[in-house]
């Protein structure tokens, strides 16, 4: 590992407050025991909507303003930053160093996004999308990453 890597990783740590590390590790780890990955993610998606309720939803006009908007929320709360890409076949999230990794561990990391999934698909209703338009992850989660990314669009 360069230092870099090393460095990546100390302020990924840093995202996740220190007093509910061991709590939220052993959390994940007897839902993921108990629970399959389906119900998890399910679960952590209304978890993320109810979280979307208690903040008050991004603004903006254009794709940069609701950029701007999310990542001033994300920043207040130390929950990473996004980048927002329009593509052909929807709105791409990229979401940047969520504290997921180090709250939850390496194992929730097939399930554990989904809050996002929450959270997104509640501001994105709330700023007037359709009923039509989903958010799903597009790739699985790695360790090493710390990048999430999200499709917002029609789905297939």
């Amino acid at each position: 590992m360069n230092v870099l890597e090393e460095n990546l990783g100390y302020f990924a740590k840093q995202r996740c407050s220190v007093q509910w590390q061991v709590f939220l590790n052993a959390f994940a780890t007897e839902f993921g025991q108990q629970i399959p990955v389906a119900e998890l993610r399910v679960l952590m998606a209304r978890l993320g909507t109810s979280m979307a309720q208690g903040i008050d939803a991004p603004t903006g006009n254009t794709i940069a303003e609701l950029e701007e908007s999310i990542n001033s929320i994300w920043f207040d709360m130390d929950w990473g930053w996004v980048s927002l890409v329009e593509k052909e076949d929807g709105l791409y999230i990229e979401h940047h160093v969520a504290p997921l990794l180090c709250a939850f561990g390496e194992e929730a990391l097939s399930w554990s996004p989904a809050i996002l999934e929450g959270v997104y698909a509640h501001w994105l209703s709330a700023l007037g999308a359709g009923s039509e338009l989903r958010i799903s992850q597009v790739q699985p989660a790695k360790s090493d990453s710390l990048l999430l990314v999200f499709r917002f669009g029609r789905t297939a």
